[in-house]
């Protein structure tokens, strides 16, 4: 299913990139993404857990664990894009049918002087 129906520039903060995903159903997505750059450095993408589709300030990251001998340090996940060029790329998102809606956000460390933005953005959500 598409995404997005136009394409969605990045900004300096977290902004939607489509509606809220009903993943009641599935336990993982993978999205596909066509990124063109233009002047925008280091673009970034998550997703977040929503327990309704409509909540906009109840938003859950997903952690990253950095495991240590004696504790868990948590991290807000995201994917940061290692090359400022256009690009396609695929990213999953695994949530084990714990999270009821996914939100993707998207955001870049400098938008630069013409904003680059998501082209297209294609879900695919699956329960293997």
């Amino acid at each position: 299913m598409d995404l997005i129906s136009a394409p969605q520039n990045f900004t300096s903060g977290w902004v939607y990139l489509g509606e809220a995903v009903d993943m009641t159903d599935a336990t993982r997505a993978a999205i596909y993404l066509d990124v063109d750059s233009n002047d925008t450095l280091t673009p970034r993408i998550r997703a977040v857990g929503k327990i309704n589709s409509k909540d906009v300030t109840q938003l859950y990251p997903f952690p990253i664990k950095n495991v240590g001998a004696s504790s868990a340090a948590l991290e807000a996940e995201l994917f940061e894009f290692n090359v400022d060029a256009d690009q396609k790329m695929i990213l999953e998102v695994e949530t084990k049918g714990l999270v009821n809606f996914l939100q993707f956000q998207i955001q870049a460390g400098t938008v630069g002087a013409t904003a680059g933005q998501i082209e297209s953005a294609y879900l695919i959500k699956s329960s293997y």
